[in-house]
């Protein structure tokens, strides 16, 4: 999308922006938010994302409360639109953000991350234990295979004698005769 000099000042990103998805067909899905870090020189904005520019509060702080009405539905709810649901800046400026101290701020930041460095750690070791545990069944059905699970006893009658015997039984036994009603 070409912006013609005025447009390109006024939309243009900047780090640290907050863009929020504008519409969803997903309630959960409205709002929803990124912080921009310069990833693409001199970018801009359109109509479908909303732009916040964090000014005398942590932007991460901003990202994570923006993120918690996103994902409980409350932007949604704020939406006009049937199928799909636009936030748009007035539904946005509906929802007044609670700016605690600045170390407050801080110390709610941390906590977020901290919580998500934990759950990537039971994750992982979830993903650990779910392959140990793969790997423990494919090595008993291996052991079940060669006859390792169970001691052997030599005086057990070797499976080809045992199939024999079996063939021998089916070839001798009397035939049935079907019935055609």
């Amino acid at each position: 999308m070409n912006f013609d000099h005025p447009d390109f000042a006024k939309y243009r990103l900047e780090s640290g922006d907050i863009l929020l998805n504008e519409a969803s067909g997903s309630p959960h899905e409205v709002g929803k938010p990124a912080i921009w870090n310069n990833e693409i020189d001199d970018c801009c904005f359109q109509n479908t994302l909303l732009r916040l520019r964090p000014q005398r509060v942590n932007g991460t702080y901003l990202h994570w409360y923006c993120y918690a009405q996103a994902l409980t539905g409350r932007f949604g709810e704020a939406g006009r639109g049937v199928n799909i649901r636009h936030l748009g800046k007035r539904g946005l400026s509906q929802f007044p953000i609670p700016v605690p101290p600045t170390s407050e701020q801080e110390r709610i930041v941390a906590a977020i991350k901290e919580h998500f460095f934990r759950l990537d750690a039971a994750n992982n070791a979830l993903a650990a234990a779910q392959a140990r545990i793969e790997a423990t069944r494919r090595a008993a059905l291996a052991a079940a295979f060669a006859g390792r699970l169970v001691p052997q006893d030599p005086n057990d009658e070797p499976a080809t004698t045992l199939l024999e015997r079996i063939a021998v039984s089916r070839r001798t036994a009397p035939r049935r005769q079907e019935v055609r009603a």
